[in-house]
């Protein structure tokens, strides 16, 4: 106990993110202890919230993913947001989340890994979001057409990508060395953003947030401009990527910057990723724990 008590005391600087943690559930003191790396939370966890929902919690990385969404509040949701497409969806603790904060918007939650995507559908019907929330079983590429999914063991559900040359080497470790052509793949169904967006009928959509682990750059750049002005505010995850490859956030950001977005707000890890707000004025929200960029 005084070990935990002396782990604490060391990590009063993060006593407003403790706090936030407080305000969100009544079992703050554990999730904070496991965040800190001072106790394991049970598998699964349910994590019960003051505003009502439960999140079901079976990974470490789930947990992580709990305090920079709803603690840290890294993704910018405004409560007059009325469609919001989250890209990415994961086990759906952002969708949630999203659905919590407008209460008046529709959300398009999209995750292709099969095992990942039943987690999230649980997740939407467990906390009665299914009538404001779209689940797609799909990947948001390039191209529309068919992909496979890094499938070895080890790898935690938010860090499955879509296999390409690209990203070959993002996830080499929890291969235990295996080269991604020795692994079967799990295939799953691509859709372009154009087609999300015909999917979910919408014209324009408030807010994109998007955490695709290196694919976003293809997703992106090769969006034509007709397609990414119809999102008036894009929150993106961004990854490193092999210097080989010549793309990172510079390329993204100019790309994005040429077809009417403005920086809002970056906030570089320097540890490989980032997320950074673009939006098309008037549409800019304040930072929320990112680098607010100032104009010249």
């Amino acid at each position: 106990m005084f070990k935990k008590v002396l782990a604490l005391l060391t990590n009063l600087s993060r006593l407003p993110e403790m706090l936030g943690c407080y305000r969100e559930t009544h079992e703050w003191l554990a999730v904070t202890l496991a965040y800190l790396g001072l106790r394991k939370l049970p598998s699964p966890f349910n994590l019960h919230l003051r505003s009502g929902q439960t999140l079901t919690l079976e990974e470490r990385i789930d947990m992580v993913i709990f305090w920079l969404v709803f603690v840290r509040r890294h993704y910018p949701v405004k409560a007059s947001d009325r469609v919001i497409i989250d890209v990415g969806a994961n086990i759906g603790l952002f969708t949630i989340y999203a659905a919590r904060q407008a209460p008046g918007a529709k959300i398009i939650a999209i995750e292709p890994f099969p095992e990942t995507c039943r987690r999230l559908r649980r997740q939407v019907e467990d906390n009665h979001f299914a009538d404001r929330v779209t689940v797609l079983n799909c990947a948001v590429a390039e191209e529309t057409g068919w992909g496979e999914m890094d499938s070895a063991e080890g790898i935690p559900s938010q860090y499955r990508r879509i296999r390409s040359e690209v990203t070959a080497t993002l996830n080499a470790k929890h291969r235990g060395g295996a080269a991604l052509d020795e692994l079967p793949g799990v295939p799953v169904e691509n859709r372009t953003l154009a087609d999300i967006l015909e999917l979910a009928g919408a014209d324009n959509v408030d807010l994109m947030k998007m955490n695709i682990h290196g694919s976003e750059y293809a997703v992106l750049m090769n969006t034509p401009a007709r397609v990414l002005q119809r999102f008036r505010r894009i929150a993106v995850q961004y990854h490193e990527l092999p210097a080989a490859v010549e793309m990172g956030k510079t390329q993204l950001f100019s790309y994005l910057g040429k077809n009417g977005f403005r920086l809002v707000c970056d906030k570089d890890t320097r540890r490989g990723s980032g997320r950074a707000v673009l939006s098309i004025p008037p549409h800019d929200v304040p930072s929320d724990g990112g680098d607010k960029v100032r104009a010249a």
